[in-house]
């Protein structure tokens, strides 16, 4: 196991159910230098004081890969629930090149909601494609079980963008989608994606506006967001 190359973002909200000892959740973004790594994860120091400034810190490591790999920058995540200590004030991550603090955060527990994708319009999808996925709106369920000790249910949101195109000309279509995708167009919206959503309006709006440039008049273009919600337990 080694540290990722560099972290790029944290987050660390403190979680309160009723009658329960808080819990922390904390998600980090970072990058790695080659293709193949796996098991990207948060490991704690462990103090025998704790540290004055209140900061928990925490390695982000992953499993390096073995043999022949790519030499690209890829984006990684990695996201854990641990019991927070009473000193805790915030989090800590470190990654090989740099770290990153975050300060806690109360998170409530809500129900997040999402625009279910509207049906393909009339007319013949010629093409449809799907571009990128990513997960944001990581949050408790509100839901809590124990064997002995308290597990909370968590939930985040996966979003996968599909390209549809309609048109008169197949060709034409698969020619300009190729065109976008050596232009470097596709890749900043797979860039964006480990921002968790925010920087994917202006990479998904590039790519489209060439894509429609290509096309000219006669072709419709559009991305849905086919969103759901996965469940696991911390």
């Amino acid at each position: 196991m080694a540290h990722v190359r560099s972290v790029t973002g944290v987050t660390a909200h403190i979680l309160k159910p009723d009658k329960l000892p808080g819990f922390i959740s904390i998600m980090a973004l970072g990058d790695v230098p080659t293709t193949g790594w796996t098991h990207i994860r948060l490991s704690p120091w462990f103090y025998i004081v704790p540290p004055a400034d209140g900061m928990w810190d925490f390695d982000m490591i992953g499993d390096e890969p073995m043999g022949f790999v790519g030499q690209v920058i890829l984006p990684v995540s990695a996201h854990t629930v641990v019991p927070a200590p009473d000193w805790c004030k915030g989090v800590r991550i470190h990654a090989a090149t740099n770290k990153i603090a975050a300060r806690l955060e109360s998170l409530p527990v809500t129900t997040a909601e999402f625009r279910e994708p509207k049906a393909a319009g009339k007319g013949n999808v010629i093409v449809r494609r799907n571009l990128a996925s990513y997960d944001d709106s990581i949050q408790p369920t509100g839901a809590t079980r124990f064997d002995p000790w308290p597990h909370f249910e968590m939930k985040k949101l996966h979003h996968n963008l599909v390209l549809i195109v309609e048109g008169p000309d197949e060709a034409h279509i698969l020619d300009c989608i190729n065109k976008a995708i050596a232009a470097g167009l596709l890749a900043a919206i797979v860039a964006a994606c480990a921002t968790l959503g925010a920087a994917l309006p202006a990479a998904i709006s590039a790519f489209m506006k060439a894509l429609g440039l290509c096309l000219g008049a006669g072709f419709t273009v559009k991305v849905e967001d086919q969103s759901h919600w996965v469940y696991w337990w911390t």
